[in-house]
């Protein structure tokens, strides 16, 4: 795809998931629903969409965040994130989250009939995926976008299959397809996250997610990811080869190659993103 915004069909697609019963505004509906979940008044509601961002940057910086187990627990209990999410889908920072639409145009193509939804936030995804006849996981570390993701689901009268990564383990599941989506920038070690979610998919399933890098933003603390090399340079010898790429997603298949061949193709793609990074004056960061 070339177009830089998705199409109107698409955040048509998108909507259809997000939006209430008879609401057709996104941001009515998106308060709507809050409203019915929390409890709270409409206008705390609001606020708290619109200043949800500051909301997180505090409570990021009420300790340090220098390892996995604190990084943990900053997404673990943060009701923040449903505020924010929501809003978010809701297309009330613009239309580029209707690109997920795409991801199940995609899952069809490709007689995708099972997916993971890693990471998946308050379950956007999972909902219009499972309304598309894909059995649909969702897996989070977010107790509060679980429990939100679980009331949209039962409210819908759709069945989904959640799963609480503090206390349950993927290792047994396998997928046509597995979503991560804004997931790789805030996790502690995206490579090994990008390995564990290859791992999980059957042979010549699909892994779709978003690649979002850049130097240390005071507005976004969580986002960790400082290079796009870690994860440009491994992807083939992980067996993963690129279908399409749109937006900001990158859609790739799993192929089966020998170890030597993966480890060969390894080497010479450190060479070349080094290479390109280094033409450019930006030597790769570790991460």
């Amino acid at each position: 795809m070339s177009q830089r915004t998705p199409s109107e069909a698409l955040q048509q697609t998108w909507l259809k998931t997000v939006l209430l019963p008879g609401i057709d505004d996104p941001r009515e509906s998106g308060l709507t629903e809050l409203v019915q979940y929390t409890g709270r008044p409409r206008e705390e509601v609001l606020a708290r969409c619109e200043q949800h961002r500051e909301q997180l940057k505090e409570r990021w910086g009420e300790q340090s965040r220098d390892d996995a187990e604190a990084i943990g627990e900053f997404y673990r209990d943060a009701d923040a994130h449903i505020y924010g999410l929501l809003w978010w889908h809701c297309l009330q920072r613009g239309p580029a989250v209707a690109w997920n639409a795409h991801i199940l145009e995609l899952a069809r193509r490709h007689g995708a009939s099972s997916c993971l939804d890693f990471g998946g936030g308050i379950g956007s995804n999972a909902l219009m995926f499972q309304n598309a006849g894909i059995e649909t996981t969702l897996a989070e570390i977010s107790r509060p976008g679980l429990d939100f993701a679980r009331w949209r689901a039962d409210r819908r009268g759709v069945k989904l299959d959640l799963v609480d990564l503090n206390q349950e383990s993927l290792e047994d599941r396998t997928f046509d397809l597995v979503t991560a989506v804004d997931v790789l920038e805030h996790v502690p070690d995206a490579v090994a996250t990008l390995e564990q979610l290859t791992s999980l998919l059957n042979p010549g399933g699909y892994l779709c997610f978003d690649l979002i890098a850049g130097s240390y933003d005071p507005d976004e603390p969580f986002h960790l990811m400082r290079s796009k090399y870690p994860i440009r340079s491994r992807l083939r010898a992980l067996g993963l080869t690129r279908v399409e790429a749109f937006g900001k997603y990158l859609f790739l298949r799993k192929v089966a190659r020998p170890g030597p061949v993966n480890r060969l193709i390894l080497a010479w793609d450190v060479l070349r993103w080094r290479i390109y990074y280094g033409v450019q004056g930006q030597w790769p960061a570790a991460r």
